[in-house]
């Protein structure tokens, strides 16, 4: 037993004591108490030597050691006096690759609870009692699949680098030793994803993700190393020109491959420059191929979708787009709105006549400013709208206005000179809408007073009259343009000198 009762004479427990040091035996014998000292004998010849111990008490602890006497005489100790003794029931805990266990000659492989009868000497008999446990031992096996990049593989404190079955021996809380099995096997990675690099892009291109061809999953990465994958591909940004690396590798069965490149070029645009808006006079052109700096690439102008054969006279008002293109294919386009201001009508007033060296009066109009050609000495001034010539020979003026924006038109007017009092009228006229010879009149600056000037026609039908100077027949008749033909005219003024005239004759109108 492992621990000694001490009972009162009436079978009361006075204390228990708990056992410590050289094993006490299950034979019958006896214990005698001096104090705090207590000896003990089995009375047993096959016990150790020598059989008596020595204990001492401590508290509830009795701790024995061989106490080197030897007391054979057993009616000097406690005894049975001829009834069963029980013995504290031994506990014992094995673990099962201990046994068997051996108690009192028998060999007991299970747990259970196991009994003893002993006789001693003085035939008491004495019941011994085991409780057995017995703990297995524990037997595992771990398999384990790991990629050789994950290499070494740590496993209870061991590194390992080649597949195969690895055995550990472990303890358990309980004493008892545990077999352990490694499976290790060992894959390796699969290829690389199937990648197109580089790739080749515009500055501010519209762009898509990335992408790569792979049988397992794949992870895109910024560096050729470490960092955290995603599972979603990058949009490469176009903003700045530049050149960026972007990685990407493929998962399967929880090895991941290595990491492929993919180099992502944004080349620079050559920017055309800003939208722009000309205006232009009316019958001019403009040259648009010299608006913007597109040296190094090549050029295309549209208006409307349609190409424009030469940029460099654009006559026509609209909205024109140019597209540059530079050698690495990147485009860039601007577009310049075209105005063509309205045209400026000029008018050096009607071609009339005037005696020599009588000043005569131009009369200009259409625009802010003047320039008559020739000038002086004919004329007073030549920026004026309204000069006054002095001329000796019938003279053809040139007038050029502008208007606000610098814009031009022209006229002429001519002017006859007669000398003396004649009344002159033209033979021929053309009235075709040319400025020129359109209106059919007598002309002198001798007459003081129109009293009638008419036209017949060949069939002798009145077909126009007036009276006043400054009118002419336009060669119509009922608002219809009347035939090239011969015409016949009449006339009566009164001339400065106050002389009545008449006169009469032919025109031919020619269309």
């Amino acid at each position: 037993p492992q621990t000694i009762t001490k009972y009162s004479p009436s079978g009361a427990v006075l204390n228990v004591y708990t056992v410590t040091g050289a094993p006490i035996f299950f034979g019958g014998g006896g214990l005698v108490i001096f104090g705090n000292d207590v000896y003990y004998d089995d009375l047993s010849s096959s016990s150790a030597s020598p059989p008596l111990l020595h204990g001492t008490i401590n508290g509830n602890t009795i701790n024995f050691v061989p106490s080197g006497l030897n007391i054979t005489l057993a009616l000097d100790m406690a005894s049975c006096a001829g009834s069963l003794i029980n013995a504290e029931p031994v506990n014992i805990n094995i673990c099962s690759n201990q046994l068997p266990f051996s108690w009192n000659g028998q060999n007991y492989n299970v747990s259970g609870t196991y009994t003893a009868t002993f006789t001693s000497s003085s035939g008491c008999d004495s019941i011994a009692t085991l409780n057995l446990i017995v703990s297995p031992a524990v037997t595992s096996v771990v398999n384990t699949t790991v990629c050789s990049s994950q290499l070494p593989y740590n496993w209870n404190g061991q590194n390992y680098n080649t597949p195969g079955t690895y055995t550990t021996i472990l303890t358990t809380n309980n004493g008892c030793d545990s077999m352990v099995t490694l499976n290790l096997e060992i894959d390796q990675p699969p290829p690389m994803p199937l990648v197109s690099s580089p790739v080749n892009l515009c500055q501010f291109q519209t762009t898509q993700a990335l992408s790569a061809t792979a049988m397992g999953d794949l992870k895109w990465y910024s560096s050729p190393s470490g960092g955290i994958g995603s599972s979603t591909a990058p949009v490469p940004s176009t903003t700045n020109a530049g050149i960026t690396n972007f990685y990407v590798s493929q998962s399967i069965g929880g090895c991941e491959s290595p990491r492929a490149a993919i180099t992502v070029n944004v080349f620079q645009v050559l920017a055309a420059g800003p939208d722009k808006t000309i205006a232009i006079c009316n019958g001019e052109s403009t040259n648009l191929a010299s608006l913007y700096n597109t040296s190094g690439s090549t050029t295309n102008w549209f208006l409307n979708d349609v190409p424009v054969i030469d940029p460099t006279t654009v006559s026509l008002a609209g909205r024109y787009q140019l597209i540059t293109t530079n050698s690495l294919g990147c485009m860039d386009s601007a577009f310049v709105n075209v105005i063509v201001r309205p045209p400026v009508i000029a008018f050096a007033g009607n071609d009339d006549s005037t005696e020599s060296f009588v000043p005569y009066q131009l009369s200009g109009g259409g625009g802010l400013r003047y320039e008559w050609s020739p000038g002086p000495p004919l004329l007073n001034n030549a920026n004026i709208p309204n000069p006054i010539a002095i001329l000796t020979t019938s003279t053809t003026f040139y007038l050029t206005v502008k208007d606000a924006t610098g814009c031009k038109g022209y006229d002429t007017v001519t002017i006859k000179i007669f000398k003396g009092t004649d009344i002159y009228v033209p033979s021929a006229f053309t009235p075709n809408g040319d400025g020129l010879n359109d209106i059919f009149r007598p002309l002198g600056t001798t007459i003081e007073r129109l009293d009638y000037f008419r036209i017949y026609n060949r069939y002798g039908e009145l077909i126009f009259e007036t009276n006043n100077l400054s009118k002419g027949w336009d060669g119509t008749f009922k608002g219809k343009d009347q035939k090239t033909d011969n015409y016949i005219w009449t006339l009566r003024a009164v001339d400065k000198k106050n002389v009545k005239r008449a006169m009469k004759g032919n025109v031919i109108l020619i269309r």
